[in-house]
């Protein structure tokens, strides 16, 4: 019933926003066919005005041909007058016919070319008298034999109806230029008028519903969540025992090797040693194999470039480095190595090299693995009915939050986002208020839609079961910082690369969105920074803010945090759930600090 309810509000949303794309592309079309043609009109028109401006121009050319005709040719006023003529020629054509090369690429309506029929002769009589003068000055030798009179009388008769023709020819073409402003001004009032339709077909049939349809799963999930609550307190004694379980298999442990040398470097790297140790495990038979730079090996081995930078930069601080390197031999086997790199100083305090130190666990870590493998059986027949109970519920709320996260997305958020495109497209033609109203509407939506990122966001983060703890914390932080305007900083002190369980990510996850948001409402800081750290046995997590800070010892005392729902209770929860240390230090005055401990192995 639910999937069928969302596939009809699923094809109703196609069709309205089908609408309103239709409406938006016609209108687009129709304005750009519009400017089209109205730039086309704008050429023609000019041109057009141009005509008239060029007969003024033949006649006082032919004027001052004649005046001078006693003193002689004027070669160049009969060569200014040939180019004249000749434009004057083209550009009438061109008003006809139609000419890309002045721009003019269409024909003129029906009433304009009659209106050309009637000026015709005028507009031959002066091009025929123009050329005689022309063909006249270029074949006489002297200007005795030159006679004008005749062709500078019939320039100047035609010249004046000429113009009066060519101007109710220009009205004309702006007559017909305002009737296509009107005729785009009705078509847009009639498609803003459609748009109008499709958003309030949208708002009574489609957000309507999905707004219920969200309610209604938001109830079902806070039911979920309280249910979970309580299989978590009954399960709390058997998560006790499962620490003291998984203790005893730390025991079990072999006894590690002493860590030796494995190579000495530069302070970037290059190497300029390499113990026999080093060699023999990592079974390297020939000189070509050794590395010549030790963070050119491991990014050979699958490390990446930020990552050993990262290290690098750490190093060259004068800090040591802490942490297990997977990396692979030359026979092929994959060889664990808890690493230290430690850099040396001169005297006078500068880096002289760095040192590799190593210990191979490899054997320590299979050994551990098939321990655990031994006493996971026992282990999970003593919580297995509860924890199976607890685990379908914190699953079931997790796919809850994907599934809302996505309908919020893919539904209500697309949704959302056409009718922003539908309003910015809208444009109305002259009322003020009706303006100011559609702004208001715009304004409003625009929150609406970053309030939808936001909780889709906070629901489910895709990018925690992609990529990892690190990039959901790092990514989370950004738009915390960005939706929020507060400064949320993360800080991977150490470079953690590693991934952890599907179950501790998410557990993590939720602990720091729980204690980034109490933050944010309760302590009244402006800057909150998320850091980890590692070593070879746990990440260390840490949430600060520099607000005001609360009395922790006088709520405990009064139980505040041992009710259900509450924040720092909630958090605690998590942690047991991951085996995880959880500690609150904080004063008033002086801001919070949030510190979580959880195995990495």
């Amino acid at each position: 019933m639910p999937k069928q309810r969302f596939e009809r509000l699923g094809r109703l949303y196609l069709l309205a926003l089908s609408g309103i794309a239709i409406a938006i592309l016609a209108s687009q079309l129709l304005i750009q066919n519009f400017i089209s043609k109205q730039q086309d009109d704008s050429r023609t028109i000019n041109v057009a005005g141009r005509q008239r401006m060029l007969s003024q121009k033949i006649s006082k050319i032919v004027l001052q041909i004649a005046n001078n005709a006693e003193n002689g040719i004027d070669e160049e006023k009969v060569a200014e007058l040939q180019k004249t003529v000749d434009l004057w020629i083209q550009s009438h054509n061109g008003l006809i016919n139609g000419d890309e090369t002045l721009g003019l690429s269409r024909e003129s309506s029906a009433t304009i070319l009659s209106m050309f029929e009637d000026i015709e002769p005028h507009f031959e009589a002066i091009v025929a008298a123009a050329q005689n003068i022309i063909d006249q000055a270029h074949s006489m030798d002297s200007a005795s034999s030159f006679k004008i009179g005749e062709n500078l009388k019939q320039v100047l008769e035609n010249e004046p109806l000429f113009l009066e023709g060519m101007d109710v020819i220009v009205f004309q073409y702006d007559e017909e230029a305002k009737k296509k402003v009107l005729l785009l001004k009705d078509t847009e009032i009639i498609l803003f008028g459609i748009s109008l339709l499709i958003i309030i077909f949208e708002v009574f049939f489609i957000f309507r519903p999905t707004t219920k349809n969200i309610r209604k799963t938001f109830s079902e999930l806070v039911a979920s969540e309280k249910m979970a609550q309580k299989m978590a307190r009954e399960i709390g004694a058997l998560y006790s025992t499962l620490e003291v379980s998984y203790q005893e298999l730390a025991d079990v442990d072999l006894e590690k090797e002493q860590a030796v040398l494995f190579a000495k470097c530069d302070i970037l790297g290059n190497v300029s040693f390499l113990t026999e140790r080093f060699i023999q495990l990592m079974e390297f038979e020939d000189k070509e194999d050794l590395p010549e730079n030790i963070f050119t090996w491991l990014k050979q081995n699958g490390y990446k470039s930020d990552f050993l930078e990262g290290v690098l930069d750490f190093v060259k601080g004068g800090n040591c480095w802490l942490g297990e390197l997977k990396v692979t031999s030359a026979a092929g086997d994959f060889i664990w190595i808890e690493t230290n790199i430690v850099p040396v100083k001169d005297k006078d305090g500068s880096l002289k090299e760095v040192m590799v130190i190593g210990v191979d666990v490899t054997e320590n870590k299979e050994a551990r693995e098939r321990s655990r493998e031994i006493n996971k059986q026992r282990i999970e027949e003593k919580v297995k009915e509860q924890q199976f109970r607890s685990v379908l519920i914190l699953e079931g709320q997790e796919e809850e939050r994907k599934r809302i996260s996505r309908d919020m997305h893919d539904g209500v958020g697309q949704m959302l986002y056409a009718l922003k495109l539908n309003l910015e497209a809208t444009t109305p033609s002259s009322s003020r208020h009706t303006k100011e109203r559609l702004q208001e509407a715009r304004d409003i939506l625009k929150n609406i839609i970053r309030e939808v990122r936001r909780v889709s966001f906070n629901l489910t983060p895709t990018s925690l079961s992609d990529f990892g703890i690190v990039s959901a914390i790092k990514k989370y932080c950004s738009e915390v910082s960005t939706l929020m305007g507060i400064e949320v900083e993360f800080i991977n002190m150490t470079r953690f690369i590693n991934r952890l369980g599907k179950n501790v990510e998410t557990h993590l996850y939720r602990i720091i969105q729980e204690a980034v948001n109490n933050a944010i409402k309760y302590s009244g800081s402006k800057k909150i920074s998320v850091t980890f750290a590692h070593n070879a046995q746990n990440l260390h997590i840490e949430v600060r803010d520099n607000g005001k800070g609360f009395d922790i010892e006088k709520l405990t005392q009064k139980g505040h945090f041992s009710a259900s729902g509450h924040g720092i209770f909630n958090m605690r929860e998590r942690a047991g759930f991951i085996n995880a240390q959880f500690d609150v230090e904080t004063q008033v005055g002086k801001g919070t600090v949030i510190k979580i401990d959880v195995p990495i192995n």
